[in-house]
């Protein structure tokens, strides 16, 4: 059974709850199912709030990547000069952001 404070999650909650004095001495190995659940639950949560930004960073990379392969196919000039004027713009502009 669920203690109550489980069941109250939130983003403003602690991700790691502290079990308390008496659940913490039990040597039966019930212990260490829940502390695999709340390292899990912590996972979830973590997953929860980075993936939106992991997303977004594996697609801004993707549109200069992208960009540069098209280019590519007009010769070696072109080519050269797109990666540098991307590399440019991810050191100046991007980083400025």
């Amino acid at each position: 059974m669920e203690r109550e404070e489980d069941k109250k999650s939130s983003l403003t909650s602690a991700l790691i709850q502290i079990p308390p004095e008496n659940e913490a001495v039990s040597s039966n190995g019930i212990n260490e199912v829940r502390r695999k659940k709340i390292i899990w639950a912590e996972v979830q949560k973590q997953v929860w709030l980075a993936g939106p930004l992991t997303g977004v960073s594996l697609f801004q990379y993707s549109i200069q990547m992208i960009s540069v392969m098209l280019v590519g196919h007009l010769g070696e000039l072109p080519l050269s000069a797109a990666s540098m004027a991307s590399s440019f713009a991810t050191v100046t502009g991007f980083s400025l952001l």
